[in-house]
């Protein structure tokens, strides 16, 4: 088998939708000889912010010396991207022998893309030995293919409203779905969480006797300098004091994320998973987690960033103010159709010089004309354009040297873009 014939094998099992429920997941699990079961693991669940947390830690433990393997999704360019080891994607050569090994199992299973990825990373991380595997949610958290692993430590990272179709339309039903990962006896790491969703994350870890520990209790952050390139500060916890951090993902959002990482990391080494004191200025340096408002070229400034919900465009919002406040922005920006359109659209900024709607690469993208007709009843004006290409391309002609073309939304959008302005290496 060669790897384009495995590639279209695994994204073909999209065809059989978003199946939540752990039956399959166990069956599946069952013919692979229980990988899941035979390396440490940290779980990360959250609505946005989850992946960040998931490559501060592996970052901070790979640069404590573990051999660490980090699952997530979305992937931007190639599906390769939601299996590493140290930081290194999956090499084609083992994706290709894994479903060669695995096809007729996957088959007759009728597993789903999503519970075939999972199976696989797992089997590809117990082959490997990692030391520990930082495994980030897909959706919810209850009845995610991924809530199969018995971790060492939970996170769970914010809040808000996306995806109610499947985890619910109050914040309480949300945050059931996220305590859904919660285990008995073990930590429980929060970011800050709306009072209803903190209640419910609360009385899980009480019922379950797991400790909860909230991070920005936890850790102390002074001596704060944003920029677009990322963002200098210091962190203090009980048990040591992190000076002189440049962590390369803006915003203060990601503060926060590591903030969570540096509690992940210390409760592990008290643990005796990695050694103490942490070498958490060099893991937090080392991040890399593309398109999240990545500045990929100047003159005119690029930026990618995957707000692909409300929560995530309110905070692209205050980034480009932040940074951007006196220069033109020209929006490139595709969405999912099953996305809550009005709640992501009422985060724009507001200095927006020119919009160019976009569909996303798949085929479950909302159509450019039916996001172009939202923002029409907003009393924005799109031009409606047929590709990702094809918006990049006519906002460049728009913008000058001083100008800022800031291309969002869907992963698949910034993937598309990230193909054509910047290669990525994975």
């Amino acid at each position: 088998m060669i790897y384009r014939e495995a590639e279209a094998f695994l994204s073909g099992r999209e065809l059989f939708g978003w199946k939540l429920g752990l039956e399959r997941m166990h069956r599946f699990l069952a013919e692979l000889g229980n990988p899941h079961e035979q390396f440490a693991s940290v779980h990360v669940a959250g609505t946005n912010g989850k992946g960040s947390v998931t490559a501060m830690t592996d970052a901070i433990l790979r640069s404590a010396g573990l051999k660490v393997g980090r699952y997530t999704s979305p992937h931007l360019v190639s599906l390769r991207e939601r299996m590493r080891i140290d930081g290194m994607a999956i090499p084609e050569e083992r994706i290709c022998n894994l479903v060669a090994r695995y096809r007729d199992v996957i088959v007759a299973l009728e597993c789903t893309f999503f519970e075939t990825m999972t199976g696989l990373a797992f089997r590809y991380f117990a082959d490997e030995q990692v030391d520990m595997a930082v495994v980030e949610v897909g959706l919810g958290g209850r009845l995610d293919a991924t809530n199969v692993v018995n971790p060492l430590v939970t996170v769970i990272t914010n809040l808000s409203f996306d995806h109610t179709d499947h985890l619910g339309n109050t914040m309480k039903a949300i945050a059931g779905e996220k305590a859904g990962i919660i285990k008995p006896g073990i930590p429980c790491i929060i970011g800050v969480l709306p009072q209803d969703g903190h209640g419910v994350i609360a009385g899980r870890c009480e019922e379950l006797d797991s400790p909860l520990l909230e991070a920005r209790k936890y850790v102390h952050i002074d001596q704060l300098k944003f920029t677009d390139e990322g963002t200098f500060f210091s962190a203090r916890t009980p048990l040591c004091n992190y000076a002189d951090l440049f962590l390369p993902l803006p915003g203060p959002h990601q503060v926060a994320n590591a903030r969570i990482a540096i509690v992940v990391a210390e409760a592990l080494a008290s643990l005796d998973v990695c050694r103490h004191p942490l070498p958490i200025k060099e893991g937090i340096a080392e991040v890399d987690w593309p398109g999240r408002f990545s500045k990929v070229q100047t003159g005119p400034v690029i930026v990618l960033d995957v707000a692909h919900n409300a929560g995530g465009m309110q905070k692209l919002g205050w980034m480009l103010r932040k940074f951007y406040s006196d220069r033109r922005i020209f929006l490139v920006i595709g969405l999912m159709k099953d996305k809550a359109i009005d709640d992501i659209l009422q985060g724009l900024p507001r200095n927006l010089q020119r919009i160019f709607a976009v569909p996303a690469p798949t085929h479950r993208t909302l159509p450019a004309l039916d996001l172009a007709t939202a923002m029409t009843k907003r009393g924005l004006q799109p031009q409606i354009c047929t590709t990702v290409a094809e918006g990049i391309a006519a906002a460049r002609a728009a913008a000058g040297d001083e100008d800022v073309i800031c291309i969002t939304g869907s992963h698949y959008v910034v993937g598309e873009a990230l193909c054509g302005i910047k290669h990525l290496t994975i």
